[in-house]
């Protein structure tokens, strides 16, 4: 039987896109960007992304995708209290 690959997520930007599938290959997770030269190709006529980019992954990566996902929010979340832009204090 042949793997199917399934659309894991859908990010706005390319830069949120490749940082996902570049955590998910450090974690053993094979992943790639589908429609990315439409959705470059439509910004240059829109200030949207045509629907985003889609992040690709075999259906049987699913559960390891999350569980990285879910690492990095959480990790993410660990890092609130460091400042952003437009924060007042």
């Amino acid at each position: 039987m042949a793997d199917k690959t399934i659309i894991f997520r859908t990010y706005d930007t390319l830069p949120e896109a490749q940082f996902v599938k570049d955590a998910l290959l450090q974690n053993g997770v094979q992943s790639f960007i589908a429609n990315q030269l439409g959705a470059q190709l439509y910004a240059l006529f829109s200030f949207s992304s045509a629907g985003g980019y889609n992040l690709m992954i075999l259906d049987e990566d699913l559960k390891k995708a999350e569980d990285i996902l879910a690492g990095l929010e959480s990790q993410d979340s660990k890092n609130s209290d460091i400042p952003e832009a437009g924060d007042t204090y």
